[in-house]
């Protein structure tokens, strides 16, 4: 399998940006700082003593693109969505901002940060490892995707739409082992509504209200009393398992890029609508997944 026409997210590009950033201005004596070991999402608000903090005030991006398409190199089956825009959901740019907004409620506005650190608790399986800390805690962002479009092997499935989407705390934590990258990430995140539009009478199956987190104590049947709490979390770095991407050739012979994506946190539904018939709300709680193998052969 391989891409073709690929279209890299806005938000992608960001990251890469600071992270050259990083690289490049963080002097070399102030690269190691400590980490406290916190529980689980606590981690992400350490920073260390030498790095980057980016403020971003109604920052606008409009992106429309023809197409982008997944094919198999094989078969030439392929999938695409066409027409893609990246907008706020209501005609006008998507827009993004941070350091001037206290997102979180903990009485704080946080700008994006870039740290490099260490941690240093021998007692720690990771004890002595660097690695690099992204974090926005306060991000505060208006998103919403639309593909015209999605086509299946040949086949027109309908249009496409997902957002708004919401992200008011994220952090990446990315360092390395012997062939690959160690990762661990944490968000919260909302998205107002996953939708397909599958035929001309306007039909869809949507799903409404999405919520990613840690927790929620409300009660499942009535979405009104639910309260996300915390980030949901893909890869455990002070625990020692964090999420890893590999790229090598298998036993089998066969090049290979491999995921392993441990994670733990609540995903909530509040509808899901089909055809005009209301199914009602989604809980999934107590998630606690150790290892999940995922393996792309090009």
């Amino acid at each position: 399998m391989k891409e073709a026409q690929p279209v890299n997210p806005i938000f992608t590009c960001l990251l890469g940006c600071l992270w050259c950033a990083a690289l490049w201005l963080l002097p070399a004596g102030d690269c190691a700082a400590d980490l406290q070991v916190l529980a689980g999402d606590e981690l992400a608000r350490i920073s260390g003593s030498g790095g980057l903090s980016i403020g971003v005030q109604d920052a606008a991006v409009f992106m429309h693109t023809a197409a982008f398409t997944y094919v198999d190199s094989d078969t030439g089956n392929a999938l695409t969505l066409e027409g893609l825009t990246l907008s706020n959901g209501a005609g006008r740019p998507a827009g993004f901002s941070t350091g001037g907004v206290d997102v979180d409620g903990d009485g704080l506005a946080m700008p994006l940060t870039i740290d490099v650190m260490t941690y240093d608790d021998p007692a720690l399986s990771v004890y002595g490892k660097a690695v690099v800390a992204l974090k926005a805690m306060d991000w505060l962002q208006a998103a919403h995707l639309h593909a015209e479009f999605l086509r299946f092997c040949g086949q027109d499935l309908g249009s496409l739409d997902i957002g708004v989407i919401q992200r008011p705390s994220f952090y990446w934590l990315l360092g390395a082992h012997d062939s690959g990258i160690d990762i661990e990430y944490g968000a919260r995140i909302d998205i107002d509504t996953l939708r397909l539009t599958y035929n001309t009478n306007a039909e869809h199956c949507a799903l409404n209200g999405i919520h990613f987190g840690a927790q929620d104590s409300g009660a499942p049947q009535d979405p009104s009393a639910w309260r996300m709490d915390g980030l949901f979390r893909i890869g455990d770095m002070a625990a020692g398992h964090p999420a890893t991407m590999d790229v090598g050739q298998d036993a089998d012979g066969w090049v290979a890029i491999h995921l392993n994506l441990p994670m733990a946190g609540a995903i909530r539904v509040e509808n899901l609508a089909w055809a005009g018939t209301d199914f009602g709300p989604l809980a999934i709680d107590g998630i606690k997944v150790h290892r999940l193998s995922v393996r792309f052969v090009p």
